[in-house]
């Protein structure tokens, strides 16, 4: 018998997404008023739940059921709040087992970070994804920087119409 071993292939994805509120603004929103996603984008984030901790503690475990590009059925993923950087605002999560992500992902780690434009005032709101596939087959997972080129405006309209 032959046993194989394979490293782990760690693969990067990453999105910029210019919004016109402070990254101050933004980032306070993000992770402290998360619950709000159905309301402020309600074709893209049908539910928000909080499982486990606060809306913006560490440890803490939200389920989303996402409708990804407007489909009539949504799919859950459950996210863990890994680490929330308040200095460099920047908060970063784990996919975790049971979401719907797992069944193309072994591992998916994402992180969102605001950042100060650097010209014409407002922000960049960044995510990294870090995640390896089950297979070959599995695509990569453009599908949640697609949700955040969409959802992220969605939060800025609302931090701009709340101001």
């Amino acid at each position: 018998r032959r046993q194989e071993s394979h490293m782990a292939q760690i693969e990067k994805l990453e999105v910029q997404v210019d919004v016109k509120s402070s990254p101050e603004r933004f980032y306070e929103t993000y992770l402290r008023e998360n619950y709000l996603l159905p309301k402020v984008s309600p074709n893209e984030v049908r539910d928000a739940q909080l499982l486990k901790g606060e809306w913006d503690s560490v440890g803490s475990v939200i389920q989303y059921s996402f409708a990804p590009e407007g489909n009539v059925s949504s799919h859950i993923d459950f996210l863990q709040i890994d680490t929330i950087d308040e200095e460099n605002k920047s908060i970063t999560y784990t996919v975790l087992d049971g979401s719907e992500a797992k069944k193309y992902y072994k591992n998916c780690r994402m992180t969102v970070h605001a950042l100060e434009k650097s010209e014409g005032g407002g922000s960049s709101v960044k995510v990294y994804i870090e995640y390896e596939k089950q297979n070959e087959a599995s695509p990569a997972p453009t599908r949640y920087t697609e949700f955040a080129n969409v959802v992220y405006k969605n939060i800025d309209a609302y931090i701009i119409n709340n101001a």
